[in-house]
């Protein structure tokens, strides 16, 4: 540890911004015009939002949040994205990034977010800072596996900027009840397209009779040899369009070895995918935290009453519940078809105490009853306020 104690602040102007990128010009390979391109052309970027330690006048590390709300049944939640992190090499294994990490977390409690998100390959660091690892679901495939088909019902087209209402649109649509997916307003989507990961894309469409039904995206060939499927959504009752813009998306690649698929669970490419050999992997690299539990709570508590109302066991049923999680309560009452949750018990009510860590609550939120390792035998009323969610985060919102 360094024997000079670091400022910790978010920038304060552009001048300090044109050195945060050049700082992420050398440390990564993606170079400057990566990260510039990518907070130049955001129209909702804010420069408290850039996070730096500065030494004896230096600045010797940085950290930026990316943030965006999240779907929660049809709840949004907010989230912030922790990404571009770097420390300038002089200065690394002095603690500058966690202490970065330890002042954010406060900040995004001040600033009412729920929870905090990252993608990491060390994944020891952070846990020590708090984010705790919840594995997410991909599929690897051999791109000679994939059985070519035709379709004579739907023609495949670039992605024109004239198109991007199209698309818009159907994403809102297909991903309505898909747990963790990005709220993207309009104004995102017309960012995006300057934005580099979209760039270095290939988009293609799926069009009958002259409407738009269906988009995809694949990644750039990465020196590895794979080539990552984005994300690919259909308009209702397209779903026979899947397969067919998914061959013209992996055409678009043909020097790729391996294929990545990233969707969610009930999407109509899933059994195709399974007939061609494709390894579901579980992996790694998805680290959350949470940064207001009982708030969090509160803003899903109609969530909640919409799943207990509709339930045939618990719709008529009055409960309490007292929810800890690391250390933090939060206080359920379901009284009369109505819920409600708040940071204190009320007096005389009798709690159904259940204890969880951060990655088993993430767990039940994100994916559900049964995709977690909670236990959950005793607490049959788990299954009913968690059900089984379609979790997807695209690679196209990744940062």
């Amino acid at each position: 540890m360094t024997s000079h104690q670091p400022e910790i602040r978010h920038i304060a102007n552009r001048a300090e911004l044109e050195a945060v990128y050049d700082i992420l010009g050398d440390v990564f390979p993606d170079g400057r015009d990566f990260f510039q391109k990518r907070l130049d052309h955001d129209s909702a970027y804010d420069l408290t939002t850039t996070w730096i330690a500065m030494q004896q006048g230096d600045i010797a590390s940085t950290v930026q949040v990316f943030p965006f709300a999240s779907r929660i049944g049809d709840a949004a939640v907010k989230i912030g994205g922790i990404g571009s992190v770097a420390t300038v090499p002089a200065y690394r294994g002095q603690g500058h990034c966690r202490q970065i990490l330890h002042n954010l977390s406060a900040w995004m409690e001040q600033q009412e977010y729920d929870l905090s998100l990252l993608f990491a390959v060390i994944n020891p660091f952070y846990e020590k800072a708090g984010w705790h690892t919840v594995p997410e679901t991909m599929y690897e495939m051999r791109r000679a596996d994939i059985t070519s088909e035709t379709s004579r019902e739907y023609g495949i087209i670039p992605f024109d900027p004239s198109n991007t209402e199209d698309i818009s649109g159907i994403y809102e649509q297909f991903n309505a009840g898909n747990a963790g997916t990005v709220i993207r307003p309009q104004v995102h989507w017309h960012d995006r397209l300057n934005w580099p990961k979209w760039q270095a894309s290939s988009c293609l469409l799926a069009v009958r009779n002259g409407v738009v039904v269906a988009y995809g995206h694949i990644s750039e060939t990465a020196a590895d040899g794979a080539a990552f499927l984005d994300e690919l959504c259909y308009a209702k009752g397209e779903d026979q369009a899947a397969i067919p813009l998914f061959h013209a998306l992996t055409k678009q690649r043909p020097e790729a070895e391996r294929i990545w698929v990233n969707l969610p669970g009930d999407h109509a490419l899933i059994e195709s995918l399974s007939s061609w050999g494709a390894a579901k992997k579980t992996l790694p690299y998805m680290m959350w935290k949470i940064i207001r539990f009982q708030p969090l709570l509160a803003k899903l508590a109609p969530v909640f009453r919409r799943r207990l109302q509709s339930s045939g066991v618990f719709a008529d049923v009055s409960f309490e519940i007292e929810w800890e999680c690391d250390g933090k309560k939060a206080y359920f009452h379901y009284l009369n078809g109505e819920a409600a949750v708040e940071p204190n018990p009320r007096k005389g009510a009798e709690y159904l105490h259940i204890g969880l860590t951060q990655k088993q609550f993430i767990s039940l939120l994100l994916h559900g009853y049964g995709g977690t390792d909670v236990e959950t035998r005793g607490y049959p009323v788990l299954e009913v306020l968690f059900p089984k969610q379609n979790f997807v985060f695209y690679l196209m919102d990744r940062f």
